[in-house]
């Protein structure tokens, strides 16, 4: 799986440490404020500077998802903390859409005017020529490929699409905490998908 056809595939993508799956799948995936205001135990993957950026631009009350899992951000924290164990919570582009989540066509510290389109408008103006196309790193196309899907409200485990992960003992572990939580009739699927780590 590569950049090729990701205007037409199906799931977002949200990275995160697997210490935090055991408050996801309790909580479900909340926004850095909503984490924040109920003082939930989180390992923060952005660095500070980021942090503080999105606060500004009020993105911290928004849970944010990537259209696939290979923007600059998701590589550069990946290879900044080689010793995390770090796993992909998706959902269905579809759900996103249904449940009125917001889209920023380009990294939003990039812009100077950080605008939220509607699903539907937005997907519209995603510039998915440039998403697709492998091997540029200039900053346009970067800022492109880290377009994000946002939601304002908590994702609950149950609505997890699946979780992509590293390893097998990773996935028997995320397994259990869906189990253990009596998320069983129907869990997410955890996935072993080793070339996305």
């Amino acid at each position: 799986m590569g950049l090729e056809g990701v205007r037409n595939k199906k799931l977002l993508y949200h990275l995160t440490t697997l210490d935090n799956m055991e408050s996801i799948v309790k909580y479900g995936l909340l926004s850095r404020k909503q984490v924040k205001s109920q003082n939930i135990k989180y390992n923060d993957i952005a660095d500070a500077e980021i942090i503080s950026k999105r606060e500004e631009l009020g993105l911290d009350g928004y849970v944010p998802f990537h259209f696939h899992p290979y923007s600059a951000f998701d590589v550069a924290v990946k290879s900044s903390k080689p010793d995390t164990k770090f796993v992909y919570v998706t959902i269905r582009r579809e759900l996103a859409e249904v449940a009125g989540y917001k889209v920023l066509i380009k990294h939003p510290l990039s812009q100077e005017e950080c605008v939220l389109y509607d699903y539907a408008e937005g997907i519209a103006k995603i510039d998915w020529d440039t998403m697709e196309k492998t091997g540029t790193n200039d900053t346009y196309s970067k800022c492109v490929k880290m377009a994000e899907c946002l939601s304002d409200k908590p994702l609950p485990a149950p609505l997890i699409q699946c979780v992509y992960v590293k390893d097998d003992w990773t996935r028997e572990y995320v397994e259990q905490l869906f189990w253990d939580a009596g998320i069983k009739e129907h869990p997410p699927y955890v996935s072993v998908m080793r070339e996305f780590f």
